[in-house]
């Protein structure tokens, strides 16, 4: 336990560095914003294209792990809507709480969190791309569902289409993808200068996530939610949907290290896309914006008990 909690400590020390550079001003209010979009914009797609282009076939084979993360996502959405029915939100409300419960951030968190346990690893990009793109059909479910049931906002399909074919992510692992079906071998200069970007994803996005903690905490959105709702999405994002992908991939025979690194990224916090959904079609907002910040919370208290226990 000890050893995992040493191994997670720069983790929380970059956290609460961004949490202290929001409070005492030393970002200017923007400062997340900026940090985000060269995240990813610029740091997560080269990381994600060199991981993708630089495999070797052996590094794509692990049909259990891609099965059995894709059960549990979809397995704790179908669950958690009647759940939130019974708690007697609306439909369309039932469909985002249960879209936030079973979304995990497998890049922004996710992937720094194994870069730290798991440290020279190379199959750790690896795996928080797939579950990336394992993500992308929740999504186009929940709205999906959402859309037809009248969920407001401009345009929601066609917004959420063009966002995901012109995303920086989707792009670069088309790119790698590209290069990898080829053999070509990445330029050594392009390589370099990827590497050098990718080296930065892990600092920033977990000082990012610090300052955008730090101000809606205390710019006070994040109690404005109803504790039954909270309850359900945290029970369900923190404990059961790691409980499911960890039968699923126990079941399904993944190897030890993909089990682990997909039960620890199904524990990961609700994801900020989801959130950024919720707010553009209005459906649950404030109920998202609280959840997002208690899951993160509650995420790393939990993170070096669940690592302990995986190791």
């Amino acid at each position: 336990m000890l050893e995992v909690v040493v191994l997670l400590l720069p983790v929380f020390v970059l956290i609460f560095l961004g949490m202290l550079a929001e409070r005492f001003q030393l970002v200017p209010p923007f400062g997340a914003t900026t940090l985000n979009q060269f995240l990813i914009n610029l740091g997560l797609p080269s990381l994600i294209f060199l991981g993708i282009a630089e495999c070797r076939p052996e590094d794509l084979n692990h049909g259990a792990f891609l099965v059995g993360f894709s059960l549990c996502l979809f397995v704790t959405f179908g669950l958690l809507v009647p759940v939130f029915r019974h708690l007697k939100a609306g439909y369309r409300e039932s469909v985002m709480l249960s879209m936030l419960a079973s979304f995990p951030n497998v890049v922004l968190v996710g992937l720094p969190v194994l870069m730290a346990l798991y440290p020279g690893e190379a199959q750790v990009v690896l795996a928080s791309t797939l579950t990336n793109i394992l993500e992308i059909p929740i999504i186009l479910v929940a709205l999906l569902i959402l859309v037809n049931n009248g969920a407001r906002g401009r345009h929601p399909m066609r917004t959420v289409g063009i966002t995901l074919l012109t995303n920086p992510v989707v792009l670069s692992t088309a790119c790698g993808a590209l290069f990898y079906v080829t053999g070509t071998a990445v330029p050594l200069f392009l390589e370099a200068a990827c590497r050098a970007l990718g080296n930065s994803v892990m600092p920033c996005a977990l000082v990012s996530l610090g300052i955008v903690m730090s101000a809606r905490l205390r710019g006070g959105r994040a109690g404005r939610f109803r504790s039954g709702r909270q309850a359900a999405v945290l029970i369900g994002k923190q404990l059961v949907q790691p409980g499911i992908a960890w039968a699923a991939l126990t079941l399904l025979g993944a190897e030890p290290l993909w089990l682990s690194m997909g039960v620890l990224l199904a524990a990961m916090p609700i994801g900020t896309l989801a959130y950024a959904m919720s707010d553009s079609c209005k459906v649950a907002e404030d109920d998202a914006a609280a959840a997002v910040i208690a899951s993160t919370l509650l995420s790393l208290l939990l993170m070096p008990v669940l690592a302990a226990f995986l190791k």
